[in-house]
Formats: C-alpha cells, structure tokens, sequence
C-alpha cells in the first residue's frame, strides 16, 4: 500500500475532526477512505452520463441531414404573442 501525506486547509481538517469526534467515523483514514469511495461514485457517474451523452450525439448525427430551426429570439416572440 502506498502511504502519501496528506495536507488538509483548515476547513476541511475541523470537518474531518468534527466527523471522528461525533463517532461517524472512527479514524480520519475512515473518512478520507469514506470520501474517496463517494468520488469514485461520482466519477463513474459523471463518466456514464459523457458516454451517453456522446451515444445520442451520434444517434442524432446519424439521424439525417440537419434542418433549419427558428431563433431564440423568434421562439420567445411566438410564445410571447400566445399568452
């Protein structure tokens, strides 16, 4: 296992004290263990939504030439002149 020293900024050192002392976690290597797991979390997440993102880019690409639409500008007006 490879051991790295890690430097806190004074925010994040009183959450981590803050979390042991309520009985949350028993250790700071809990919760920065506790932490990494919800950025692996969050990083599979956010690497799922890019492939699939990507996957309806392509879907719409593939679907047929592009058509015109109207502006920004013309579709608030129409929905303006409705109300």
């Amino acid at each position: 296992m490879k051991r790295d020293r890690i430097v806190l900024d004074d925010r994040q050192a009183a959450l981590v004290e803050r979390l042991v002392e309520s009985g949350r976690f028993s250790s700071t290597t809990d919760v920065i263990g506790y932490s990494l797991d919800l950025l692996e979390q969050r990083e599979a997440a956010a690497a799922q939504f890019l492939s699939e993102l990507e996957d309806e880019a392509i879907r719409g690409l593939e679907s047929g030439p592009a058509a015109d639409m109207e502006s920004a500008e013309e579709l608030i007006s129409m929905f303006r002149k409705r109300r």
